[in-house]
């Protein structure tokens, strides 16, 4: 199996967000409420856990081992 692209990973986890939560006639409960949070979340996991720990494999560990 291949490894997808970041762009294609973040629409599919879009597109099946909004299929899961199924954005329909229901004006109780419209979808703009809950997508605000877990785009922050998501925006958050990015900058404090995946940044990190690629800069730490990719030039800290290279760094800090003498290569």
């Amino acid at each position: 199996m291949t490894k997808l692209t970041s762009s294609i990973r973040s629409a599919t986890l879009v597109v099946a967000l909004l299929v899961l939560a199924g954005c329909g006639k229901d004006a109780a409960l419209p979808w703009h409420y809950w997508i605000a949070p877990a785009i922050a979340l998501g925006a958050l996991l990015l900058v404090c856990v995946s940044l990190p720990l690629k800069y730490y494999r990719k030039v800290y560990r290279l760094k800090h081992r003498g290569r």
